[in-house]
């Protein structure tokens, strides 16, 4: 997904929101969000855990750098076997709510981790815009999924 910051993770859908949000992989949010190459936000997001969006965190949190993130290219493949690449713009830490995500009315991608454990108010999010879309391998956007649940 994010090659520059070691993260390569498959996406699943969001569970419902009574269940933790699943480890080793990132998932995704519905409507108001949308799929790549819609004209809207695609969301997605997965803990800041060794192997997910840690490096996010760590930039952003412990670092306290997140503009290194501006530039990196992040790839996310689609169930209809295309690789859409996004180039970062933004990082926003410290935020509460998914409304700028929410009316975003082009293709845009946003990623989505925690700034501390469990209960933690406040998200970083990262915003990165439409670069270009190529047919992939069918393997490539469709690999085996390693979700598991997970506790705090």
């Amino acid at each position: 997904m994010v090659p520059d910051l070691g993260i390569d993770l498959r996406v699943v859908k969001s569970p419902p929101a009574n269940v933790y949000p699943y480890c080793n992989v990132a998932m995704y949010l519905g409507s108001p969000m949308g799929q790549p190459g819609e004209k809207r936000a695609t969301y997605l997001f997965a803990h800041a855990r060794d192997g997910m969006f840690d490096p996010i965190y760590i930039l952003t949190m412990v670092k306290r750098t997140p503009n290194k993130m501006i530039g990196m290219l992040v790839d996310v493949y689609t169930s209809d076997s295309m690789a859409h690449t996004y180039r970062i713009v933004r990082v926003l830490p410290h935020q509460l709510t998914l409304s700028k995500p929410a009316s975003v009315r082009s293709d845009q991608l946003w990623l989505q981790t925690s700034e501390g454990p469990h209960g933690t108010p406040g998200k970083t999010q990262v915003v990165a815009n439409p670069v270009s879309v190529v047919p992939a391998d069918y393997a490539a956007s469709h690999p085996a999924t390693r979700a598991v649940r997970c506790g705090y």
